[in-house]
């Protein structure tokens, strides 16, 4: 349970470090970050809409937040706390996928669902085997360097379609 909280937390986290910063001053103790991307396949096909995050090995860049969302290229520029770049470091490299099916689909269907409307039941699925989900055990790593990197290629394997059960359901 606790690794499926921190992984929403970082999914959230994300998610609003994308909105970015525009040209605002950077926080004090900003890592020195390098032009990065990163492209995900799924049995070698790119892998749009996964969220990636990096987690850096080397403590002290921990507390910066950096990923991304993949595009219809499979293809995430990496953000750093909503600024372009990745911190320069060791990382590893954690994908996430979910689908929800059910339930209400739209804003507009999810306000009436508040209001007490039955739009079904929902079910979500996580679509990344296991082990590239968890910081722990994903095998894929990424050096950043000084400078532009090149894009680096990870395949997630296969697909899968793994029910996520919410605790008491």
């Amino acid at each position: 349970m606790f690794q499926r909280l921190f992984l929403l937390g970082a999914l959230a986290f994300a998610c609003v470090a994308n909105v970015g910063c525009g040209d605002e001053k950077r926080p004090d103790g900003f890592p020195e970050v390098a032009e990065c991307s990163i492209k995900i396949l799924q049995e070698g096909a790119p892998l749009e809409g996964a969220q990636v995050n990096l987690v850096a090995q080397d403590p002290a860049l921990m507390r910066w937040g950096c990923g991304g969302i993949t595009n219809a290229d499979g293809v995430v520029e990496l953000r750093t706390n909503g600024y372009p770049g990745a911190p320069v470091g060791s990382f590893k490299v954690v994908v996430m996928k979910t689908e929800t099916i059910g339930g209400a689909q739209t804003p507009e269907e999810t306000q009436r669902q508040m209001e007490g409307e039955n739009f079904g039941a929902e079910e979500t699925f996580d679509l990344i085997a296991p082990q590239y989900r968890d910081q722990t055990q994903t095998p894929l790593t990424l050096e950043v360097k000084a400078g532009k990197n090149e894009t680096q290629e990870f395949d997630v394997g296969a697909p899968i379609r793994e029910p996520i059960r919410m605790p008491g359901s």
